[in-house]
């Protein structure tokens, strides 16, 4: 006789809908999985580019200052004789901060290794236009530590200003006329002069961190490269800059008080100032969905709530100025 043969059977259609079920429920927890483990990431690489900003703007900004106001071997400033062709018309003596940034001319105001502004761009019209623009404005001058032969300064540029400086006496002179003003003393040793200027800014038509969102602002410093003053950026998502400076009143070598930038008139002032420190405010370049900043920061003489989606970090540091801030 023929074998007899079993009825196939398929699922049922309650079977399948409780398999589709299960399966939905495991997708669902699977993209539950992988959007928490996304968040986490986006979360992660924020605060990471945050530090490290951050880090790198505190050992820029801390960096300059240490230097500022070193001339080389001279002792006093009074000896330094300015022979640019904007020095031998002021009859050669080195020039003091007037509050102004126009040109090139600014660089060789080393009568003030560091000055300030105090929120306000009004006079410093070689700062780039743009929105964004807020908080303080740094300005550090000093001779750079590598000199002309070096690796880092091979020759001299035509329009670059340097400093040839001994213990007795100092030049200040343009790179084409390196080889017309010598030093008395030895050694005698020349430079490039280094004039920064640090500020927040973001350039004109924006940079934009996420579509739809406000422009990212940034650290900016403006600085002297053979003759012209240009604009680099420093660190991105900078959003505040502040500086105070530590004065001395009664020249115990201890600072008395913080205060923000005086005045480049107040002159009596400029001499007390013996450290300096700031706040940079860092922002997220995007917007955190869920996340809203209830903060408040503190910078010197102002205070930030900002209310908003943006993840912030502030830092802070304290400079002694070994160099002194300006000349007698």
């Amino acid at each position: 006789m023929p074998a007899c043969h079993q009825p196939r059977r398929g699922f049922s259609l309650v079977e399948l809908l409780a398999a589709l079920a299960i399966s939905l429920l495991l997708l669902a927890g699977i993209g539950q999985v992988y959007s928490a483990a996304r968040h986490s990431y986006r979360l992660q690489d924020t605060l990471a580019r945050l530090q490290e900003n951050g880090r790198y703007v505190l050992e820029t900004l801390s960096g300059d200052l240490r230097r500022a106001g070193y001339l080389g071997g001279i002792t006093d400033l009074r000896r330094i004789e300015d022979d640019t062709p904007a020095g031998r018309g002021q009859g050669r003596r080195v020039a003091r901060d007037d509050g102004s940034c126009t040109d090139r001319n600014w660089a060789r105001m080393l009568g003030y290794g560091v000055f300030g502004k105090d929120d306000t761009r009004s006079g410093y019209p070689c700062l780039p236009p743009g929105a964004a623009q807020a908080g303080d404005i740094l300005v550090v001058r000093y001779m750079a530590p590598w000199v002309v032969g070096s690796i880092t300064t091979p020759a001299f540029q035509p329009a670059q200003l340097y400093l040839r400086s001994s213990v007795f006496e100092g030049r200040l002179f343009l790179g084409a006329d390196h080889a017309a003003y010598p030093v008395a003393g030895t050694p005698a040793r020349i430079a490039e002069v280094v004039a920064r200027a640090y500020y927040i800014h973001a350039p004109a038509g924006g940079i934009a961190g996420c579509a739809g969102h406000d422009v990212v602002p940034s650290l900016y410093r403006t600085t002297l490269a053979n003759g012209r003053l240009v604009a680099t950026e420093v660190a991105r998502g900078v959003e505040q800059l502040q500086v105070q400076f530590g004065i001395d009143g009664n020249a115990d070598g201890a600072v008395d008080r913080y205060i923000d930038a005086p005045p480049a008139s107040d002159t009596l002032t400029w001499r007390r100032v013996i450290a300096a420190r700031f706040w940079v405010l860092l922002r997220a370049e995007c917007p955190e969905t869920g996340y809203i900043n209830r903060n408040r920061y503190r910078l010197g003489n102002i205070s930030l709530a900002p209310d908003d989606g943006y993840r912030r970090q502030l830092y802070s540091g304290t400079v002694s100025l070994r160099n002194g801030v300006m000349s007698p």
